[in-house]
C-alpha cells in the first residue's frame, strides 16, 4: 500500500470520528437543553404553586390593622404579627338600631359628616361595598382631611375590585399622613394582584422601612420576590416573617424548603 493511501485512509478514519463525535456532543448537548428545559418546567410549577397559594392568603389587605386603625379592634401586638382578632360584633351583623340611630341623626343634621363615615364603615363591613363607597363619597365632599375616611374608601373600593380608584385614595392618606404604613401596604398588595411584582416590592420596602416588626410585610414582599424569580430574597423575607411571628412557621418552613434548591 502506498504512502498517499495509507493517508487518505488515515484522513478517511480521522474525519468519520471528528464527525461521530461532534455527532455525540451535539446529542449531549441536546440531551442537556432538553433536561434544562423540563427543570424549568418543574421549578415553574411549583413557583406558580407557590405564588396563587400566598395570594389566596394575602387578598384582603385588611388583615393587619391594628389598635386606632379606624374601625378595627386588633391589639397592638397582633398588628405587628399580621394576625387580626376578630372585629367588633357589631360589625359581623345587620345592626338594626345602630343603622337606625345613624340614619335618624343624617335625616336630622344631613351637614354633619360624622354619621356618614359611621354607617360607611358599617356598610362595608356587611359586604355592602356600593352602599359604603356612597356613604364614604359624603363624609369626604364634608371633610376633605381624615385620612381614616380615604383609607375606608380605598378598602371598599379594593374589595370591590375597582383597583384604579382604590390606588387614587390610598395615595390621598399617603399625602395626608406620609408615615402611614398600611397605605403603602394595600398598594402592594393591588399591585401583586395585577400581576406587578415589581412595583410590588417597591411599596413593601416602604412598608418594613416605616415599621420592621410587621410579619406581613415580609410575608407578602417574599410572595412578591417569589414571582421576579429571587428565590434567595423570598426565602430570607419569609424567614423573617417567621422570625417575628412563630405562627407562620407552619405555612412558610414547607414554601421555604421547596424553594431551597433553586436558589444559586
Amino acid at each position: 500500500m502506498s504512502k498517499i493511501t495509507i493517508y487518505i485512509a488515515a484522513f478517511f478514519i480521522l474525519a468519520v470520528s471528528v464527525t461521530f463525535n461532534g455527532c455525540t456532543k451535539k446529542s449531549e448537548s441536546e440531551l442537556r437543553r432538553e433536561k434544562d428545559s423540563l427543570e424549568l418546567v418543574k421549578y415553574d410549577e411549583i413557583i406558580r404553586e407557590l405564588i396563587d397559594s400566598n395570594l389566596i392568603r394575602q387578598r384582603d389587605s385588611t388583615d393587619i390593622y391594628g389598635t386606632g386603625n379606624f374601625d378595627y379592634r386588633d391589639s397592638l401586638e397582633s398588628y405587628h404579627r399580621g394576625y387580626s382578632i376578630p372585629r367588633d360584633s357589631i360589625y359581623k351583623v345587620w345592626n338594626t338600631q345602630a343603622f337606625k340611630e345613624l340614619n335618624e341623626l343624617i335625616k336630622k343634621k344631613p351637614v354633619n359628616p360624622g354619621p356618614y363615615l359611621d354607617r360607611g364603615n358599617h356598610f362595608q363591613n356587611i359586604k355592602f361595598y356600593r352602599e359604603a363607597i356612597s356613604d364614604y363619597n359624603e363624609y369626604i365632599r364634608l371633610t376633605q382631611t381624615n385620612h381614616s375616611a380615604y383609607m375606608n374608601r380605598g378598602n371598599a373600593y379594593e374589595r370591590f375590585k375597582i383597583y384604579d380608584s382604590a390606588m387614587t385614595d390610598y395615595n390621598m392618606v399617603l399625602y395626608l399622613k406620609p408615615d402611614d404604613t398600611i397605605a403603602n401596604f394595600n398598594k402592594g398588595n393591588i399591585y401583586d394582584i395585577l400581576g406587578k411584582p415589581d412595583s410590588a416590592v417597591l411599596q413593601y420596602d416602604t412598608v418594613v422601612f416605616k415599621d420592621p416588626r410587621l410579619a406581613k410585610g415580609y410575608y407578602n414582599r417574599g410572595t412578591s420576590y417569589l414571582a421576579q424569580r429571587k428565590f434567595k430574597e423570598a426565602a430570607r423575607d419569609w424567614e423573617q416573617a417567621i422570625l417575628l411571628n412563630r405562627a407562620y412557621e407552619t405555612e412558610l418552613r414547607p414554601k421555604i424548603n421547596k424553594i431551597r434548591p433553586l436558589i444559586r
